[in-house]
């Protein structure tokens, strides 16, 4: 998140010109952060899937024991199935999903039925280059056999219910909102906000935060890459003016990012 572009900069950008920004291994580390620098506001941003909500929430659970006037969330996490359902609606050819292992740990097979019941085969599976294998030969079978079901070939990880213990910190702590999503828009209770009862651990409640309408940078087609319209080449700015080196759209910050990928194994850069 440090070095992905924002409107007007990234926060790496901004930590170089004297922003105290402190980067942590995870959020119980910025709840001891603000035990120990009570005459400061700790701002922890809470970005990420289901897979990384829950610690967030047992984060501010813990500030709340300890009585942590100073340190507050700023709330950006974003629900999986919603957005796939969006994709669905959208003009972008599906024709099944590989399912992510590290968020369906938290939400289970189960909670891909309903993009399942509108006839699109799902798979979860883990991150290895033999699970990805596998998991679209599982696809292709479902194809060749006209079935649309849910199957998990991560089972060393996932179950069809998923994690209780971690959904239900999630329902103690957050609801379910509209959120806005790159390249798909607002997309309906797909996202996250603080529980009215945990409002004071609300960094855009407590700062009153209003921030300016976002815009994506002049040429950078990275929310068409995302939903998978166009693939990276196909971005006017892939290659020349966003590199890993310096990225212009977010899908080329992270190793894990599709611009970065096929930068990568076409250029055969490696950076160290």
């Amino acid at each position: 998140m440090v070095r992905v572009p924002g409107t007007d900069k990234s926060l790496e950008e901004a930590r170089a010109e004297g922003v105290d920004l402190l980067i942590v291994y995870s959020p119980m580390d910025a709840v001891e952060a603000a035990a120990r620098r009570p005459e400061e506001q700790v701002v922890f941003f809470g970005i990420g899937f289901e897979t990384t909500a829950p610690a967030v929430a047992l984060a501010i659970l813990e500030a709340q024991r300890r009585g942590l006037e100073n340190f507050s969330v700023l709330c950006a996490h974003k629900l999986i199935p919603p957005a796939m359902m969006a994709l669905l609606e959208s003009e972008v050819r599906v024709d099944g999903f590989i399912c992510p292992g590290h968020v369906s740990v938290i939400i289970g097979g189960e909670a891909y039925r309903p993009v399942a019941e509108r006839g699109k085969p799902c798979v979860v599976t883990g991150f290895e280059a033999a699970d990805v294998l596998a998991a679209v030969r599982m696809l292709l079978l479902q194809l060749r056999d006209g079935r649309s079901e849910v199957e998990l070939e991560y089972t060393r990880a996932v179950r069809p219910e998923g994690n209780p213990k971690a959904q239900e910190l999630l329902r103690q702590v957050f609801r379910v909102s509209d959120a806005r999503w790159r390249g798909l828009g607002t997309i309906p209770r797909s996202g996250y906000e603080l529980a009215e009862e945990f409002a004071a651990f609300d960094a855009e409640r407590r700062f009153e935060v209003e921030p300016p309408e976002s815009r994506e940078p002049a040429g950078c087609r990275c929310g068409d890459v995302l939903r998978g319209a166009i693939e990276p080449p196909e971005c006017p700015l892939f290659g020349t003016s966003c590199t890993p080196r310096k990225p212009v759209g977010s899908c080329m910050v992270s190793t894990e990012g599709a611009c970065q990928a096929h930068y990568r194994y076409r250029t055969g850069e490696i950076e160290r």
